[in-house]
């Protein structure tokens, strides 16, 4: 498990792990087609610290985190990584339920309509200071100089394969947790059609 602010409900875990799955697979695509542009379009920050590449191994990384029993604890880079990752996800999973209040989309074993992804950061995320942090000179998210200058336009293919080789932040177990462990049908619960959903 990650170790969020709130102790995830199994619909957020289900949640977590499809975006991840989802958007591992739509960045290998943006990455073995050479499309940077898109990449950088699609996480404008993650794309300032580490390679489309390196992202979709953090993201093997995340995704192995929600299914073991320990529970894990993010650096930075994954939390940026992570948020942007939900941002695109909802945003997508959104668009295809939109037309329809009652429509509902197959996410693991939930139905599930809009996803507020505002109300999931400020349910689970400790804070967003890692936003700040990505614009600062003085902070270096991922300590890899190679992504340090932006590659002249010849070099830009490169850059994504050798990227496969750089190393990424190990996450550390926690021992003693100290999450908000809230009512397991708080946010969602038998009826509900939107997740968050927290009622009046």
């Amino acid at each position: 498990m990650i170790y969020f602010r709130t102790k995830p409900d199994a619909a957020f875990e289900a949640i977590l792990q499809e975006a991840l799955l989802s958007e591992m697979t739509e960045v290998k695509m943006l990455a073995d087609g050479g499309a940077i542009d898109s990449w950088e379009g699609l996480y404008p920050y993650t794309s300032v610290a580490c390679s489309p590449y390196t992202a979709i191994r953090m993201m093997g990384q995340l995704l192995a985190a929600t299914r073991d029993a320990s529970v894990y604890l993010l650096t930075d880079i994954h939390w940026l990584l992570l948020y942007e990752c939900l941002q695109n996800f909802c945003a997508i999973h959104n668009e295809l339920v939109e037309d329809d209040a009652q429509a509902l989309r197959t996410i693991g074993a939930f139905r599930i309509g809009q996803v507020d992804e505002e109300a999931m950061i400020t349910i689970y995320f400790w804070d967003t200071d890692f936003l700040l942090r990505s614009l600062s000179d003085e902070d270096d998210l991922f300590a890899n100089d190679e992504f340090d200058e932006e590659p002249e336009p010849e070099t830009t293919h490169n850059l994504l394969d050798d990227s496969e080789e750089a190393e990424i932040p190990l996450l550390e177990i926690v021992e003693d947790v100290a999450w908000i462990v809230p009512d397991p049908a708080a946010f969602f619960r038998t009826g509900s059609i939107e997740y968050p959903d927290i009622g009046e």
